[in-house]
């Protein structure tokens, strides 16, 4: 079963989603939930997150290609600054002009890097792409002990939404900082090495990257779009996947992770969704990180939306169920619409749930 809304735009916010772009559509095709919660899904697996990073590199391999081979000397840094000054070194939880939105990391040295996706065979894949974040921790006073430096990888399809995320695993044998620059650097080892790949990457298991990436694959913030491609128009290194210009509600599911969770509130009508989803969970983080909505979107208009911004808080802290006119949607997903579920959704987890002192 499916309804049609007639909107002109709908797009997607990522973790990070601060500026976004979006195309005009009409029409807006959105499948009704059967009662069993879903009336469509992409053929998946809920077990692929949660196997070796070898064996899941070979499982989104038809979508995705093959993993990149990581040199984070060989990305692109994001540049902190102080007061206007690019800063070497660490001055502190959210003591830069451009912290990470992420428990406000300051630290510089960190960088991401983008490629285009290749298959086994090293045929070009121009619809994936492959983004790798190089981290240099600066979060050792939040939780207590020497954070880990890490390195991350995630693919996304364009064309069908499948994504895989690769979290860190033990890359201490294979990346060091550079004294003089605080750059985190080092090659990483690829699937032709499937024991270090195995040891320096992990799959998310248990955590679902979704609590985060909750919208899209990527995060975007002043932060990480200080990274920058050199060719002309100075794109951040992070692919924006939606806005104006761009696909307005991007296909989105991550293979291995049919049983995350993948909803976002919808209102009709509402500004907010005039140019993407919104992720609560990422706007919770984002304001814990004392970013203001209202200060910052929309983007040419900045707080000409606040009592939009205040009718999406308000559904999320009462929820969908109990507001009219307010949803839960997942996105589209391979050949499946965007789809309106309910209180059956069977993939309800605890992270998507209001907590009302991270709005406030």
């Amino acid at each position: 079963m499916t309804r049609y809304f007639r909107r002109n735009v709908i797009a997607s916010l990522g973790i990070a989603g601060i500026l976004v772009f979006a195309i005009d559509i009409d029409l807006v095709r959105i499948a009704v939930a059967d009662p069993h919660g879903l009336a469509c899904e992409p053929v998946n697996n809920f077990h692929g997150t949660k196997g070796t990073p070898m064996a899941y590199a070979k499982m989104i391999e038809p979508a995705l290609g093959v993993p990149p081979r990581v040199d984070c000397g060989a990305n692109v840094e994001m540049p902190v600054y102080v007061d206007g000054v690019q800063s070497i070194g660490d001055p502190g939880l959210h003591q830069c002009d451009n912290p990470s939105l992420q428990i406000g990391d300051c630290m510089s040295g960190s960088s991401v890097g983008r490629y285009e996706g290749l298959s086994a065979n090293g045929e070009p894949l121009p619809h994936v792409v492959w983004v790798s974040f190089c981290r240099h921790d600066g979060r050792d006073d939040v939780v207590g002990y020497d954070m880990p430096d890490s390195v991350q990888m995630i693919g996304y399809n364009t064309v069908t939404g499948a994504t895989a995320f690769f979290e860190s695993g033990d890359n201490s044998d294979y990346t060091y900082v550079d004294p003089k620059t605080n750059r985190l650097l080092g090659g990483l080892p690829g699937v032709d090495e499937p024991e270090a790949f195995n040891i320096a990457y992990a799959t998310p298991g248990r955590s679902q990257c979704v609590a985060c990436h909750q919208s899209d694959p990527f995060v975007h913030h002043a932060f990480i779009d200080g990274a920058r491609l050199e060719h002309p128009g100075s794109q951040p290194v992070v692919p924006k996947v939606t806005g104006r210009k761009r696909k307005r509600n991007p296909p989105y599911y991550v293979i291995g992770g049919s049983d995350w969770d993948m909803r976002t509130i919808r209102i009709e009508g509402n500004g907010c969704f005039g140019c993407h989803r919104m992720g609560m969970k990422t706007v919770e983080e984002f304001v814990g990180d004392h970013w203001d909505p209202n200060k910052h979107m929309p983007p040419k208009d900045p707080g000409s939306l606040a009592e939009d911004y205040e009718e999406v808080v308000q559904c999320w802290l009462d929820g969908p169920e109990n507001t009219p006119g307010c949803d839960w949607i997942v996105p589209p997903a391979g050949n499946c619409p965007t789809q309106v579920v309910g209180d059956d959704y069977p993939y309800k987890a605890a992270f998507n749930r209001p907590k009302l002192e991270d709005l406030r």
